[in-house]
């Protein structure tokens, strides 16, 4: 495998890099990466960080220009997901819409779809919410309740979403409803643009573990959807989302291996400066290191065989489990390292505490990590599917 980058890519690199040493907050790397300000001008700063880095051609690499895109390619937006990870820049609050919801347009949705939102997703004019668990379905989406019942032109939904990141900011949902009630398993869903100032839908904030609201209940209660917000086929809604979803999941998270690289590198330091790194401690973080590195070259390979033309399909499953298991043991480090110093009141242990606390649940969001090795197992290894108790 060739991992080398031509001349033409590592000035495209250069200038990102200086980019986001330029553009960066004072400071940025020695503080807490975060400026200590309420949520509200949290959203502020992450708003304007959002359009100047659109501004300056470093958002929506591989999207096609006619949509508000770069229009370069997968490798471009490799480099400049790398090196954003590399300075740990703040991520993005509009996740759903650039890593979801303009994937799916670009891939099933109309003309019409792609022109009206995918360039304001860019521009962060709209953001984005995904309505697709539910409290008695989450890494099972199978299992979901909400309903779309179709009265001529329009689309009456009711139910209830749970999880909802980012709800209470969003301006649009992309809502997954059973549209068949009598099909099986995952058919018989639709995908659907829902408004969220659209009269019936309530949300509802829920506090996580670091204090913040970033997670909501969402309510929708005679919630009426003109037929033309319609994502896809009638009933075909799961099939568009697992198959963009696959895709997505191989590409849009590689700044997180730079990320995590630069997180367990500012752990070793600390270690050294505390004399806490003993030899143990010292193996252990070598051996994080290295599966590090060799997430890294999993997504290499995955942009090879995007490039080609290939598909990528089941095989991203491994890329979640990686990374959500790596920052685990990253966040376990961070504790030792920090002991009961985590809990004080400064930045470097602000910092590693809001990364524990988050990781916690990242082997639960985006697909349970029991869920993506079932996938392995099943459609990567080709191994048998175990018995499964009648409903």
């Amino acid at each position: 495998m060739d991992i080398t980058f031509t001349e033409d890519q590592e000035r495209y690199r250069a200038g990102i890099r200086t980019w986001l040493a330029q553009n960066l907050p004072a400071n940025w790397t020695e503080a807490d990466h975060w400026p200590q300000v309420d949520e509200d001008a949290e959203q502020a700063f992450l708003i304007d960080w959002e359009r100047r880095l659109y501004a300056a051609g470093y958002s929506g690499i591989a999207w096609p220009k006619a949509y508000g895109g770069q229009g370069l390619g997968p490798v471009e937006d490799y480099i400049v997901n790398e090196e954003i990870g590399l300075a740990e820049a703040p991520e993005s609050l509009n996740t759903i819409g650039r890593e979801l919801v303009a994937p799916i347009l670009l891939s099933v949705g109309t003309e019409e779809q792609k022109l009206r939102y995918i360039p304001k997703i860019l521009q962060m004019d709209d953001i984005w919410c995904q309505g697709f668990s539910e409290p008695n379905a989450g890494s099972d989406l199978a299992a979901i309740k909400t309903r779309a019942e179709r009265r001529g032109d329009v689309w009456v939904a009711n139910g209830q979403k749970i999880w909802t990141s980012y709800a209470h900011m969003a301006n649009h949902c992309i809502l997954l409803a059973k549209t068949d009630t009598g099909a099986r398993a995952h058919r018989g869903m639709t995908l659907f643009i829902v408004p969220m100032d659209t009269p019936g839908i309530e949300v509802r904030g829920i506090r996580h573990l670091g204090g913040q609201r970033h997670f909501n209940e969402v309510f929708f209660t005679d919630v009426e959807i003109r037929d033309e917000m319609r994502i896809g086929e009638v009933n075909a809604g799961w099939q568009v989302a697992v198959g963009v979803l696959g895709f997505e999941r191989a590409t849009t998270r590689l700044y997180r291996q730079g990320r995590f690289m630069q997180e367990l590198r500012s752990l070793h330091h600390e270690a050294q400066r505390s004399g806490k790194l003993t030899a143990s401690l010292e193996e252990r973080m070598g051996a994080v290191a290295a599966e590090l590195q060799l997430l890294k070259y999993q997504n290499l390979k995955f942009l090879g065989r995007i490039m080609s033309g290939s598909q990528i399909g089941d095989e991203s499953s491994l890329l979640k489990l990686s990374w959500s298991q790596i920052h685990q043991k990253i966040a376990h480090l961070g504790l030792e390292v920090l002991g009961a110093d985590l809990d004080e009141d400064s930045a470097f242990a602000g910092r590693f505490r809001k990364i524990y606390l988050t990781a916690r649940g990242e082997t639960i969001y985006a697909g349970s990590s029991q869920i993506q090795r079932n996938i392995i197992a099943e459609r990567v290894l080709g191994l048998p599917r175990p018995e499964r108790k009648p409903a």
